[in-house]
C-alpha cells in the first residue's frame, strides 16, 4: 500500500503496447532497471502496461535502441498521480480563483438584508408598514447584524394604531414582518381600560404601548391578574386614564385528556339471515315481514322507487337484510391504543386553540383505567402566546 501511494505522489502512466516481438522489449526494459508494473496481454502483439513517469523518457529510448527490428509503437493511454493533478489544476486555475472569490462575495452578500416581506396586512397597510420601519433603519441593503427587531416592532405599534400585532422575524438576507390589523368595530368601541390576562403563564416578553406595566418579565401570572394599567402620565407629568395598548407573550400550559379502549368488539357471522320487505307509498309505510333487534344483527337495505308524476305519491319498495351476528371481544394492541387515545387529547387540544407548531414542549402521561379495560393519556403542551386581553371601564 505504501509503495503504490508514493507511485501515485511521483506520478505514473497507462501506456500501450503494440508490436511484433514486445517480449524482446519488455525483457530489455527490466534489464535496464525500467519498471513496469500491472503489465496486461490483450492479444498476441498488444499489451498494456504501467510505468513510472520518470521511467517512460528511458522506455522510449530502449525503442529507438531496438530500431533494427520489428518496430514497437507506444501509446500513453492515461496519466494517474499527483503531478498530473497538479498540472491540471493550474490549467484551472482562474476558474478556481473564481469559485472562490463567489463564494466570498455570497458570504459577504448574506450579511446584509435583501427582501423585505410584510405578511398579513392589505395593499395599503403593506406600503405604509415599510415606510415606518424604513424610519427605524430597516431597508434593501442594511447588515442583518444592525437590526433591532423589538424596537422596530415597538414603533410599528406606536406609528400605527390600528395594528393589533406586529412581529419581525430575521431569516437571513429576507425579513418578515408578520402583523393582525385590529377589527375596525373594535377600535371604534375600544375605550378607556386595562389589560388583563386571560390565562395562567410565565411573562417571556412585555411591550407596553401605552399605560404603565403592574408586571415584570420573568413574572408568573393568573387569569385576570392586571398586567397594563390604563393610567399612565403624559409627556407634560399629567395623569390620565385611557385604553391600555402593549403585547404580553408568556409561556402558557394546556392540558387534554384523551382515554381509549384495550378491547374492541368485532361482529362473527353466525350464517343464519333474515329478510323483511316494507312498501311506502306517500308517508305511510307497510312492513311485510318481521323486524330483528340490531344489537345482534348486521343491517343492509336495498331500496327502489317508481315516481307516478307530481299528482300522485311516490311509491317505494325496500328489501332489508339482517345478518346474526356473535360480537367477539379482540385485545387493542397497548400502541394502538395510546395512538388512538393521543389523537383524541390533540383533538381537544385543537378545539381549544392550540397549534401544534407553536409548541415548545410537551408532556405525555399513560395510565391504566381503574376497570383496567383502557388506557388514559394525558398530554401538556407549553405554547408561547400573546395573553393581554384588554376590558373598558
Amino acid at each position: 500500500m505504501t509503495a503504490l501511494l508514493w507511485l501515485w505522489w511521483q506520478g505514473y502512466v497507462t501506456v500501450r503496447l503494440r508490436g511484433v516481438g514486445i517480449e524482446r522489449v519488455l525483457n530489455g526494459a527490466a534489464q535496464a532497471g525500467v519498471a513496469l508494473f500491472q503489465v496486461q496481454r490483450l492479444t498476441a502483439d498488444v499489451v498494456l502496461a504501467r510505468i513510472p513517469a520518470r521511467d517512460f523518457r528511458r522506455l522510449r529510448l530502449l525503442l529507438r535502441q531496438a530500431a533494427n527490428g520489428p518496430r514497437i509503437h507506444v501509446t500513453i493511454l492515461d496519466r494517474h498521480g499527483f503531478p498530473f493533478l497538479l498540472r491540471q489544476f493550474s490549467r484551472r486555475a482562474f476558474l478556481a480563483v473564481g469559485l472562490g472569490l463567489s463564494a466570498l462575495a455570497l458570504f459577504y452578500l448574506a450579511n446584509f438584508v435583501w427582501f423585505i416581506e410584510v405578511v398579513g396586512a392589505d395593499a395599503m397597510t403593506v406600503e405604509l408598514i415599510k415606510a415606518v420601519v424604513e424610519e427605524t433603519g430597516l431597508r434593501s441593503g442594511v447588515l442583518r447584524s444592525s437590526l433591532d427587531a423589538r424596537r422596530i416592532e415597538q414603533r410599528l405599534l406606536e406609528r400605527l394604531p390600528h395594528l393589533a400585532w406586529a412581529h419581525v422575524k430575521n431569516q437571513g438576507v429576507r425579513v418578515e414582518i408578520q402583523v393582525m390589523e385590529r377589527e375596525s368595530a373594535e377600535l371604534d368601541a375600544q375605550g378607556a381600560g386595562h389589560v388583563y390576562a386571560k390565562r395562567d403563564g410565565l411573562i417571556t416578553e412585555l411591550l407596553v404601548l401605552q399605560g404603565t406595566p403592574q408586571v415584570r418579565e420573568g413574572d408568573t401570572v393568573r387569569q385576570d391578574d392586571l398586567l397594563i394599567s390604563g393610567m399612565y402620565y403624559d409627556r407634560q407629568g399629567r395623569r390620565q386614564f385611557g385604553a391600555a395598548r402593549g403585547v404580553v407573550k408568556a409561556r402558557v400550559w394546556y392540558q387534554a385528556v384523551g382515554e381509549a379502549s384495550l378491547v374492541r368488539w368485532e361482529p362473527q357471522k353466525t350464517g343464519r339471515s333474515h329478510r323483511q320487505y316494507r312498501l311506502t307509498v306517500g308517508p305511510f309505510s307497510i312492513p311485510l315481514g318481521r323486524s330483528y333487534p340490531r344489537d345482534n344483527h348486521l343491517v343492509s337495505t336495498k331500496n327502489w322507487q317508481l315516481y307516478l308524476g307530481q299528482a300522485m305519491a311516490p311509491v317505494s319498495w325496500t328489501r332489508i337484510n339482517y345478518e346474526e351476528v356473535l360480537w367477539e371481544a379482540v385485545p387493542v394492541p397497548m400502541t394502538e391504543a395510546e395512538r388512538t387515545a393521543y389523537e383524541l387529547a390533540w383533538e381537544s387540544l385543537l378545539n381549544q386553540g392550540v397549534e401544534r407548531d407553536n409548541v415548545l414542549e410537551e408532556r405525555r402521561t399513560v395510565e391504566y383505567l381503574t376497570d383496567a379495560h383502557g388506557i388514559r393519556v394525558t398530554v401538556q403542551v407549553e405554547v408561547l402566546e400573546d395573553i393581554g386581553q384588554f376590558l373598558g371601564q
